[in-house]
């Protein structure tokens, strides 16, 4: 039957129906087209996949089954043998115990490729069972695993202590160099101690808004107490096989063997004491009305402002950046300004072309200021070499790799802790000619700092790589600089001589650990002339000291 100047009734359901299918056939088409790309990149990540399993490992010291490489594993000065390993095997270097696998990195080339280039895959923390399970470290957000909690913790740290803000610190670097300089004078053989004050002062300040009276101070010992084991773990080795087999944990502790859990609980206090008690120091101060600015300070009055809701989350985060500011800045600084007075002991050249170039800046009749900086470049070198001679983290704070890798031919596993072994680059002799000579020279061209033939050791690993750079290393510097070019300009470093008029040699020795430390030894401080008491006196008054 056919209509005429009428539309058949069921029209627009066949005109839908037509809409429908050309639709679906559209969406069908896409998704074809999805599935098809879907496939093809599950085919390529298979490809890959098994052609990276068919790749060998790094090579490394040969092992044993299950046990692996347990008799290899260095158990001091571990940063010596993988330097020595890499001699042999290369620049990276595989070993594993009961199937934990590390790599070793032991050149730049490869620290920059994984670490930097990599970054997306290689800015997790592998499991630290001592450090962080059994001592209470887990909330140090340098060893927080690659999350959105170390996220905030990151960005916390950074907006605070980001270059542009470091101008707000410049009086309490400056004031408590001067407190040094006039203790040098008091008690030169402390100087040690001296100095350590002088670092914890400036952190203390910062975190805090605490200032350090004298020497032997309550939270200036929180932070020795906590940090000493803590060193000893991180890179444990072979000296605590819960690292390698993490169930030993929970094995009692009256167990023979399990010494370690009672260290652990011993330490752990010391840990919270170190995160906790400053805290609620200002917190206690923000009470009465009397707490001084400091990092904490700011962000819980930032937090009451922004009228959070995850109140408990964000104050956390405060305390925990406000405690790693502490401690890491504490002993880190200190370690690398101990270093620097020994390399000034050994190298009187290096020490009198500093001065020559202090006394043309400062026309010998004041002390210097941060303007300073850029008119003293040779001094900038002695910083910079200071942390290339002696690496005062030798060992980087391990990374993980969080998903297989080739590098070179060789396959990295998921899951292989990436330990990077900053003392073997920083002592490269083709970076770095003459690795074992304090030469600050190597990194001026036309009395300017350069960079074109020696690369810069604070992007070498000075201060870690990739994502995990250290945050507050600009802090850290900057208290350096003061304090070393404060020093020249007042005093001249010497050998000690003992009572029957006998130089004391001073040993270049450093102690084993996470954060290295040049042992003790002996040095004389001597003012370079009467008229430093005269500039020292009036700097005291001028800042109230």
């Amino acid at each position: 039957m056919e209509f005429r100047g009428t539309t058949h009734p069921n029209a627009h359901f066949v005109d839908l129906a037509f809409a429908i299918d050309s639709e679906s056939a559209s969406l069908m088409s896409t998704i074809s087209v999805y599935i098809l790309l879907i496939l093809l990149a599950s085919y390529l990540l298979f490809s890959l996949t098994r052609r990276q399993r068919n790749l060998p490992l790094p090579p490394g010291p040969p092992g044993y089954h299950i046990i692996g490489n347990v008799h290899d594993i260095p158990h001091q000065y571990a940063w010596l043998t993988y330097a020595k390993w890499a001699k042999q095997y290369g620049d990276i270097v595989y070993y594993n115990v009961f199937g934990k696998v590390t790599i070793v990195l032991n050149s730049l080339e490869a620290a920059t490729e994984l670490l930097d280039k990599r970054s997306s895959n290689y800015s997790d923390r592998p499991r630290m069972v001592m450090a962080n399970e059994l001592m209470d470290w887990d909330w140090d957000f340098a060893h927080m695993a690659y999350t959105d909690r170390w996220r905030r913790h990151r960005r916390m740290f950074h907006q605070y202590f980001q270059p542009r803000n470091l101008a707000s610190y410049y009086p309490i670097q400056k004031k408590m160099t001067i407190k040094l300089l006039d203790q040098l004078v008091q008690s030169p053989e402390n100087f040690a101690s001296h100095i350590q004050q002088l670092v914890s002062s400036v952190v203390l300040q910062a975190a805090y808004g605490y200032e350090v009276k004298e020497e032997n101070d309550f939270y200036v010992n929180l932070v020795h107490t906590a940090v000493k084991p803590l060193l000893l773990v991180v890179h444990a080795s072979g000296k605590y096989l819960v690292e390698f087999l993490p169930a030993l944990k929970h094995v009692p502790a009256w167990v023979p063997g399990t010494g370690f859990k009672r260290d652990a609980k011993i330490w752990a206090q010391g840990t919270r004491d170190l995160r906790d008690l400053p805290f609620e120091m200002v917190k206690k101060s923000m009470a009465e009305g009397v707490a001084e600015k400091s990092f904490v300070l700011d962000n819980l009055e930032k937090m009451k402002a922004d009228t959070a809701e995850n109140v408990k989350e964000v104050e956390e985060t405060i305390k925990n950046c406000a405690g790693i500011i502490f401690l890491a800045g504490s002993d880190t600084t200190s370690a690398l300004l101990l270093a620097w007075v020994l390399a000034m002991v050994h190298y009187p050249e290096v020490q009198g072309k500093a001065q020559k170039e202090i006394d043309k800046a400062l026309g010998g009749n004041r002390l210097p200021e941060f303007a300073d900086r850029d008119s003293t470049p040779f001094i900038e070198a002695t910083l910079l070499e200071t942390m290339r001679w002696h690496a005062i983290t030798p060992l980087a704070l391990p990374h993980r790799a969080m998903r297989e890798d080739e590098y070179k031919g060789y396959r990295i596993p998921a899951g292989a802790t990436i330990t990077p072994n900053a003392w073997a680059i920083l002592h490269d002799e083709e970076l770095y000619p003459e690795p074992h000579r304090f030469n600050p020279e190597r990194f001026l061209k036309d009395g300017a700092i350069n960079f074109e033939l020696q690369p810069d050791p604070v992007l070498t690993g000075g201060f870690g790589y990739g994502r995990r750079v250290c945050p507050g290393r600009h802090l850290a510097t900057n208290t350096a600089w003061i304090a070393m070019t404060s020093i020249l300009a007042t005093y001249n470093i010497s050998k000690a001589v003992d009572d029957e008029g006998v130089v004391i040699e001073p040993s270049i020795a450093f102690t084993d650990g996470l954060v290295s430390h040049a042992k003790p030894y002996q040095v004389q401080f001597t003012p370079r002339s009467t008229d430093v008491y005269k500039l020292i006196d009036n700097a005291k008054a001028e800042n109230s000291i």
